[in-house]
């Protein structure tokens, strides 16, 4: 998936949009991921250690972020991450769990940049809780998203992936990320924007159909999700832009 040429999202002009965080690298202190950090630390650790709260990606926003990372040097990856910021949630026995940003450390993982490590900080710290608070806990603040590649759920976080490398593809969720490229609704900073483009996928899953193996077909899928997008149906859903 990684080498899938993602011809819809290269004519957007967004590479500059991708190196504009290496002009100002963070002046962060970043220090090694511990299961003691409290609620606010600042984070590094190995991409491979950090746990999905999601069961699926959409491999479209995968496939280009890996090809942007693949044209950056080092450093500039780097700053990247760290630009990031990627809000971890610490549960049962110490494992950091990914509250968002999955889409851009799968892609670090796909990506030819040598340094595989994250940055972010740290959301809670939870791991005193039982599985079963914690998972509780994630659903109440909208920090997991346990539906299935077609939309089903939602299912028991015991069968989530064990890391970023094994996670299922939602078609839907590409078309979500193809319609905010497009400007078809905002984008949602924090907490309250966790997993939006998946309430768009799921808005437009029994709305579009087309094949997924061919851009071209997707473009036009994203033409359709736009004439969609602004309806008072969607209304609801985060980053709602109404029709002028």
């Amino acid at each position: 998936m990684k080498k899938l040429l993602v011809s819809f999202a290269s004519t957007l002009g967004l590479l500059s949009l991708a190196f504009a965080p290496a002009q100002s690298a963070a002046a962060t202190a970043y220090s090694p991921y511990d299961p003691a950090m409290h609620a606010g630390a600042a984070y590094v650790v190995d991409a491979l250690h950090l746990h999905p709260t999601q069961f699926c990606l959409g491999f479209r926003e995968v496939a280009y972020k890996a090809q942007l990372l693949d044209r950056m040097t080092p450093a500039q990856a780097t700053a990247f991450m760290q630009h990031k910021n990627v809000p971890v949630v610490i549960g049962p026995e110490g494992v950091p769990y990914l509250a968002d940003g999955h889409h851009t450390v799968r892609s670090l993982l796909e990506s030819n940049q040598p340094d595989k490590r994250v940055y972010g900080h740290i959301l809670a710290n939870w791991r005193s809780l039982s599985p079963a608070e914690f998972w509780e806990r994630m659903a109440a603040n909208h920090y997991a998203y346990l539906k299935g590649a077609r939309g089903q759920g939602p299912l028991d976080p015991a069968g989530l992936p064990a890391t970023l490398l094994t996670m299922q593809s939602d078609p839907y969720r590409s078309l979500a990320w193809g319609l905010l490229m497009r400007h078809g609704f905002k984008e949602v900073h924090g907490p309250s924007g966790f997993f939006q483009e998946f309430h768009w996928g799921d808005y437009l899953r029994n709305k579009v159909r087309w094949d997924d193996r061919d851009d071209a077909s997707f473009q036009r899928a994203v033409d359709e999700a736009l004439s969609l997008a602004h309806a008072p149906s969607a209304s609801g859903l985060p980053g709602y832009i109404p029709a002028s």
